[in-house]
């Protein structure tokens, strides 16, 4: 039988080691943290369809930012590795896999995604409502997909095996108690993100507040995010040392 993720004490682990590591997170990753900070402030001044190119850019290298920093934090949630050195900027084969993992999740909406797109350009013919509820059908299957084999990510970070057959039979039972989980970093962060931006609509003052405040947002909502998914995989799949992997140390894993 299938262990149950306690939803209260992971988000309550997930938001309070946060908050209690959120320095020591920061001095890990802080160069990448501030590039990537960097390139989304400027994404939001890019008028893509007049620099489509430049816009291009930033997406590209946020994309590959992220990998680094998301392994470090895993990293240091579930085994407690710190990188040495007052800068750490690493892309290896673990951040590309990364990589490669999160693409691969991102391509299940494809299907679904591809027959609503289909349905929209017959939505006059009786064959668009039916490509239209497949594709939802589709889409709802991704998602169900998707939010368990999330935790493939903390598995790829940590060395543990890449094994969606594994997760898939740990996060059985689960779904509900993984987007509860998930829900309780994702809505916080539309609220305050919508609250910052209609600080945008202001002056040069506020614009500037709202910056600082999308940051802030940003960096603290991210090491959720990645402690939510760890402290996850930690229950449900399995500590750091219960799998066969490289060789890392081993450090009390709660966060």
């Amino acid at each position: 039988m299938s262990a149950r993720l306690d939803v209260v004490a992971t988000i309550a682990e997930a938001y309070g080691g946060a908050w209690r590591n959120l320095g020591e997170m920061v001095r890990l990753i802080w160069f990448p943290v501030a590039l990537y900070l960097a390139f989304s402030i400027a994404r939001v001044f890019v008028d893509v369809e007049a620099q489509f190119f430049l816009a291009l850019v930033l997406e590209i290298a946020s994309l590959f930012l992220w990998p680094v920093i998301a392994v470090t934090w895993h990293r240091f949630i579930l085994l407690g590795d710190e990188p040495a050195g007052p800068v750490h900027f690493h892309f290896g084969r673990r951040e590309a896999i990364f990589l490669l993992v999160s693409i691969f999740l991102v391509l299940l909406f494809v299907p679904g995604a591809a027959l609503s797109l289909a349905a929209a350009e017959l939505q006059q013919s009786p064959s668009g409502a039916l490509l239209a509820l497949f594709g939802l059908f589709l889409v709802a299957i991704a998602i169900y997909f998707f939010v368990r084999l999330t935790l493939l990510l903390p598995a790829v970070a940590i060395g543990d095996p890449v094994d969606p057959r594994l997760v898939l039979e740990r996060t059985r039972g689960n779904f509900w108690r993984l987007v509860a989980v998930m829900f309780s970093v994702g809505a916080p962060i539309f609220l305050l993100s919508s609250l910052a931006g209609s600080l945008m609509a202001g002056g040069g003052a506020m614009q500037l507040v709202a910056v600082v405040l999308a940051a802030f947002i940003y960096v603290f909502f991210a090491v959720v995010n990645v402690a939510v998914l760890s402290i996850a995989y930690r229950e449900l799949v399995g500590p750091p040392g219960s799998l066969p992997r490289e060789a890392e140390p081993h450090i009390d894993p709660t966060f």
